[in-house]
């Protein structure tokens, strides 16, 4: 074996660590153990199960159009324009895939070549930074308390794109018009592309969210990314979708013939057949978890626990810099002292590892405000001893 040679990129890519940390949990519960999930980056929303019976279950078992049903093309341009004034053609400008995280791949490896930056804001989703390496590109990171405009600072004659995920996992933050503006005048000014993730666009407050592509009309700079996966609550069919220029649009096409052919038919047709229930059904579902979400807020000031500030999707990124420990020595005791689960916040960066990530979509109240008691506690006992 010591004449095996590996992929170097590949050898150097870690684990995601939502995934690790969630996948540990689970198995506990196989074992019968009580765990509260608080790791999962997922909502379980209450869906009936539409029949498959009036969908064309033949075509189904086959390939279909490679840039996504036309169909279901046109209902994702015809909401974006209808809920955030974006305007796109669904037949030249509008690619589905399986899932947003491929399209965000997609989107850089259009755009990048070898060694390439691109910059990102911690705390960044733990996919990014990988993502541009596999493109070939090298990741730049902002500590978490920079401020966006200071963006200026980390720019080089290698700077090719910029990453933004709005609204923000971890932390909920929704991006101000100002900033976009910023961000919007910095990439044009300075010839990059914005690849804007917004996947969690309808999990905020309503009118508060903007999409990066209201400020380019002609989505000359901007690739937006966006998944019906978790909007509509079905993480696990894998659909997401890009909204970008014709240029662009063809050269992640021609990706994704590639590496996904299509998306999934059957659930395709599901989805054009249901798209409106299914967003009559959610957006209720959505607005009552921004409700759970703020009453959380308010729980952690009571029992004196801080967070970066965010409005918007379903998680927290809770500070733990009382606590002495690092956040993955912190993560692992809290799931197997105290049966709660989260997520290490070094994943999302060098600067957040005084943090851990909370997400609320799978579990009631009562276990989400019991979990983060057993986070202050954790942090107060470890104080203690360091």
């Amino acid at each position: 074996m010591n004449n095996f040679v590996v992929s170097k990129i590949a050898e150097d890519i870690p684990e995601a660590a939502s995934l690790k940390f969630s996948m540990m949990a689970v198995r506990l519960r196989q074992r019968g153990r009580d765990i509260i999930i608080l790791s999962t980056g997922d909502v379980f929303f209450d869906l009936p199960l539409f029949s498959f019976n009036a969908l064309p279950y033949k075509l189904g078992y086959h390939y279909s159009d490679p840039r996504g049903l036309q169909e279901l093309r046109e209902h994702v341009s015809r909401y974006y324009q209808k809920e955030y004034g974006v305007a796109s053609n669904p037949e030249r400008e509008v690619l589905v895939s399986a899932g947003s995280k491929v399209l965000i791949y997609l989107g850089l490896a259009s755009v990048l070549n070898a060694g390439d930056e691109v910059i990102l804001f911690e705390p960044a989703w733990a996919s990014y930074s990988e993502q541009v390496k596999i493109a070939h590109g090298v990741p730049v990171l902002l500590p978490y308390y920079e401020d966006v405009s200071n963006i200026k600072n980390y720019l080089t004659k290698k700077t090719r794109a910029i990453i933004i995920n709005n609204p923000h996992n971890p932390s909920g933050k929704v991006y101000s018009h100002q900033e976009l503006k910023m961000l919007f005048d910095v990439a044009t000014s300075n010839n990059l592309y914005i690849i804007s993730d917004e996947a969690y666009s309808d999990f905020t407050l309503r009118k508060s969210f903007i999409s990066v592509g209201a400020f380019d009309k002609e989505k000359e700079r901007v690739v937006i990314v966006n998944s019906l996966s978790k909007n509509l609550g079905i993480s696990g069919w894998r659909i997401g979708y890009a909204i970008t220029n014709e240029r662009i649009l063809g050269l992640m096409f021609n990706l994704n013939q590639h590496l996904i052919s299509c998306p999934a038919t059957i659930l395709e047709y599901y989805v054009v057949k249901h798209f409106d229930e299914l967003v009559a059904i959610t957006r209720p579902q959505i607005a009552a978890l921004l409700v759970v979400r703020k009453e959380t807020e308010n729980f952690m000031k009571e029992v004196g626990l801080d967070c970066l500030p965010g409005s918007g999707t379903f998680y927290f990124f809770v500070s733990i810099a009382g606590s002495g420990l690092r956040s993955e020595e912190f993560v692992l005791r809290l799931l197997e002292e105290y049966g709660v689960a989260t997520v290490p916040g070094v994943g999302y960066g060098k600067s957040c590892d005084q943090f851990i990530r909370v997400s609320i979509g799978t579990e009631p109240a009562d276990r989400i405000k019991k979990g983060l008691l057993a986070v202050r506690e954790l942090i107060s006992k470890t104080k203690t001893a360091a």
